[in-house]
């Protein structure tokens, strides 16, 4: 099962954790694990090539950590929480569907 923690400071989506293979199939052949992958790397993407924002990001196999730094203000906090929030509608929609292969949860760090 992949889990996601969502983290929050102070009510503001900041960055996630990302942990495990869903297991819904075997390695080459996971559409849910390519799924989330896929929405949690473009977020990735968004916020650290698009926003520009600095950010605490790393990624290795089965794992993807991503936290805003905290010189993100004003209208690049705005936009990196805006991607921050589209992929977590994202992953909730495959969640739905898949939920005994992904489980997100919320943190306030």
């Amino acid at each position: 099962m992949t889990v996601i923690t969502v983290l929050y400071k102070h009510g503001a989506l900041i960055g996630f954790d990302a942990k495990g293979h869903t297991g819904y199939a075997d390695r080459g052949e996971d559409i849910v694990c390519a799924a989330v992958s896929a929405v949690t790397q473009t977020a990735a993407i968004g916020i650290t090539e698009l926003v520009k924002a600095e950010c605490a990001f790393e990624v290795s196999d089965g794992e993807l950590h991503l936290m805003l730094g905290s010189s993100v203000k004003g209208e690049q906090l705005k936009q990196a929480e805006l991607i921050l929030e589209t992929m977590l509608m994202g992953l909730r929609s495959i969640e739905t569907e898949y939920s005994d292969y992904l489980k997100i949860e919320k943190r306030e760090v």
